[in-house]
């Protein structure tokens, strides 16, 4: 009996020494767009949370976001002050240079400058590191065990180097990033894969598949990465694909059970929705404004387009149009993110409120709202789903096409085009048809349901594998072979040439055989005659 007591605690003790060990865990974070910056900070306040040691480096770009504070629990956050060159940099992330999207269409090269714009931002910062390393050598006493880091911010990886972090986890706040896939060894053909900047989802049409095929090759080949050399001696060039192909995890923003199906490695974690902390979420507390506009009628309906693109900045026609719509619906009340007081247009129609900020989380957990009007961008998807609230989904650019294709397939959405928004009569009856009929929100509740029943939540497939990651570091294991063959030989092109020309001599030699046997049998009918005649 004391044998067994004394084995069950020291069982207890060992338990408890193995939790009580905490990683080290250095979050890479450019402040440059709000749902990058939200993305990894809930990776940073996971892992505190989870009882581990967190610094959030945060190099400034877009001066806006210096003061959104996203860390609660992590208290550990540096952040890197921008030149002056670097912050004009930042400016240009302000929605002027995006409202052109709400009259162009996102065309298969439409995303070409932003893109652009993103490799001169993170290789700004990437300079201004090499000038000035002191923000780096305070971190080497801390002895991290891994670096998160988002792929675009190809620059974490001279941080990586120079620190001598042992683990590397690339990450991405959007579904999927391709150059990504190619570089881990994971299938990404882009005629079953869309890419995320492209209106296409899981079928896609000749056309589709060619345009898609267009993108990836020019991505891949034309809009690269710049050349970065290491911050230490001897200097050497930094081969980004080799680094990401030795990461030990890769962790996407995406959802098996949101978002469409497709081939993946065992080293691709997805950890979509952890964003979405429902139980955070439900004790919000509503402001008393936005409490007194849901009490007004029993139908509510909340229209906000994002922190990129501006209502304000949306065509005049579109407006006048989205007013109409409110005004034939008395009994519903809308409540619109609108960023200007300048709201004339809207003629003080008493079912309409205007607010420069919504508390869009606490909004959709409250029971009295019935439907969203949203542009469908992912962080918007994510918590739309893990609400179970309908809604109507008008994507402007970029990943928005997809992600609304994606939510739409689960029957709890209406997808309408951008244009649509000047169609009276279009927007009249989706509005109509969410508010009114049931499948709508039935379906939405069963999505919400699977997202919060499915059997590894997002937030403990992070910590898990991040933990894994950080005791193990690189994992060989998982890295396919099949990265490192070539382009014929992993599409099989030399086996069907093979198997081709096997076919076309059988077939050659086939046709010389018939060929010897017919002129053997005429010879032999030919001689019969001839001896007959004779």
């Amino acid at each position: 009996m004391n044998i067994f007591y004394n084995y069950i605690c020291l069982l207890f003790i060992f338990s408890f020494l193995r939790l009580s060990e905490s990683a080290n865990f250095l979050v890479y974070c450019p402040l440059f767009a709000h749902s990058h910056h939200k993305f990894l900070a809930n990776i940073a306040e996971t892992l505190t949370l989870a009882g581990h040691n967190v610094t959030f480096l945060a190099p400034i770009i877009a001066r806006k976001y210096e003061n959104v504070k996203y860390l609660e629990h992590t208290k550990d956050v540096i952040y890197v002050q921008p030149d002056e060159e670097l912050e004009k940099l930042g400016d240009r992330m302000d929605s002027a240079d995006f409202s052109r999207f709400w009259t162009e269409e996102p065309g298969v090269f439409a995303m070409a400058p932003m893109l652009n714009l993103f490799s001169k931002m993170f290789h700004k910062v990437y300079e201004n590191f090499k000038k000035d390393l002191t923000v780096l050598d305070a971190l080497k006493d801390r002895k991290f065990d891994a670096l998160f880091y988002e792929v675009i911010a190809f620059n974490a990886v001279a941080i990586q180097q120079y620190l001598q972090i042992p683990t590397l986890y690339p990450t991405f706040s959007v579904t999927h990033h391709v150059r990504l896939s190619n570089s881990i060894g994971e299938p990404a053909s882009p005629a079953v894969l869309s890419s995320p900047l492209l209106p296409f989802d899981d079928q896609m049409a000749f056309s589709e598949r060619l345009a898609n095929t267009i993108f990836d090759f020019s991505t891949r080949f034309f809009i690269k990465p710049p050349t970065i050399m290491s911050y230490n001696y001897p200097y050497d060039v930094i081969d980004i694909e080799e680094a990401e192909s030795r990461a030990s995890f890769v962790f996407l923003n995406s959802n098996p059970y949101l978002d469409f199906p497709r081939p993946l490695l065992a080293k691709t974690v997805l950890i979509g929705g952890i964003s979405v902390n429902t139980t955070q979420i439900n004790q919000e507390k509503l402001p008393e404004y936005f409490q007194n506009v849901l009490s007004k009628q029993s139908k509510n309906v909340l229209i906000s387009f994002g922190s990129v693109m501006y209502s304000k900045d949306m065509p005049e026609q579109y407006k006048n149009t989205i007013v109409r719509v409110i005004e034939s619906f008395p009994n519903v009340t809308f409540i619109w993110k609108y960023e200007t007081d300048d709201v004339s247009f809207a003629g003080n129609l008493e079912n309409l409120h205007f607010s420069k900020w919504v508390p869009q989380t606490a909004l959709l957990a409250d029971s009295r709202l019935s439907a969203f009007i949203t542009h469908a961008g992912l962080g918007s998807v994510n918590e739309l789903s893990y609400s179970g609230k309908p809604a109507i989904l008008i994507p402007i650019f970029a990943d928005q096409a997809r992600n609304a294709k994606m939510l739409a397939r689960h029957n709890g959405s209406i997808l309408l085009d951008k244009n649509d928004l000047g169609n009276f009569e279009m927007l009249r009856d989706a509005v109509k048809a969410i508010t009114e009929n049931e499948k709508y929100p039935i379906h939405s509740e069963i999505l919400r349901r699977q997202l919060l029943q499915q059997p590894i939540p997002p937030r403990d497939l992070l910590v898990k594998h991040a933990i894994f990651g950080a005791e193990f570091g690189e994992l060989p294991s998982l890295n396919p072979y099949s990265r490192k063959m070539s382009f014929h030989a992993f599409f099989m092109i030399d086996i069907f040439l093979f198997l081709t020309a096997i076919l076309l001599l059988f077939i050659v030699s086939l046709v010389f055989l018939l060929k010897a046997i017919i002129r053997k049998r005429i010879t032999i009918i030919f001689r019969g005659k001839k001896q007959k005649t004779n």
